[in-house]
């Protein structure tokens, strides 16, 4: 007798887990409208508004499938990471050569401007060995030396 108990009880909750997900889902609604989910009979109370049948478990080969498009996705997820991690690396890259080309350019400037301003302090120190010049010309080139001056300043800091 012991034995058929439990195998009564044995087939009983064998049996429970089919039931409890082909059953419906109540939707049961309250005083003031309040909506409340339960999946056995609605709380005292309230009344049943509708019964939602649960979805169909999915065939094994909706799952296998499901499986393999989650395979195929990850990978895709995995090539675009990738892809993005060599598109930033190749900008990085860009961003420091176009850096050492401003560098570059920057210190072309400045020797050229150095080059400017020791031949117009030369110009002029020629200019005032000679026995006529005038103080206006005297005056224009130390402007230009001020101006280069100023330039070499602001760009070469």
């Amino acid at each position: 007798m012991l034995i058929r108990i439990a195998q009564l009880s044995a087939a009983v909750l064998l049996a429970v887990p089919t039931l409890v997900t082909g059953q419906p889902i109540e939707r049961c609604e309250g005083p003031g409208g309040r909506i409340t989910y339960s999946n056995a009979e609605c709380p005292e109370g309230t009344r049943a508004v509708k019964a939602l049948q649960p979805a169909p478990a999915p065939s094994p080969e909706a799952q296998k499938a499901a499986q393999a498009n989650a395979a195929r996705e990850a990978e895709a997820a995995q090539q675009m990471a990738e892809q993005r991690r060599s598109q930033q690396t190749a900008t990085a890259q860009l961003q420091q050569q176009g850096q050492q080309q401003q560098r570059d350019q920057r210190s072309t400037d400045c020797a050229y401007l150095q080059g400017e301003i020791q031949s117009v302090h030369r110009m002029r120190n020629m200019m005032v060995n000679r026995p006529f010049y005038s103080l206006d010309d005297l005056e224009k080139m130390n402007r230009h030396a001020e101006q280069l001056t100023a330039d070499y300043h602001r760009v070469c800091g």
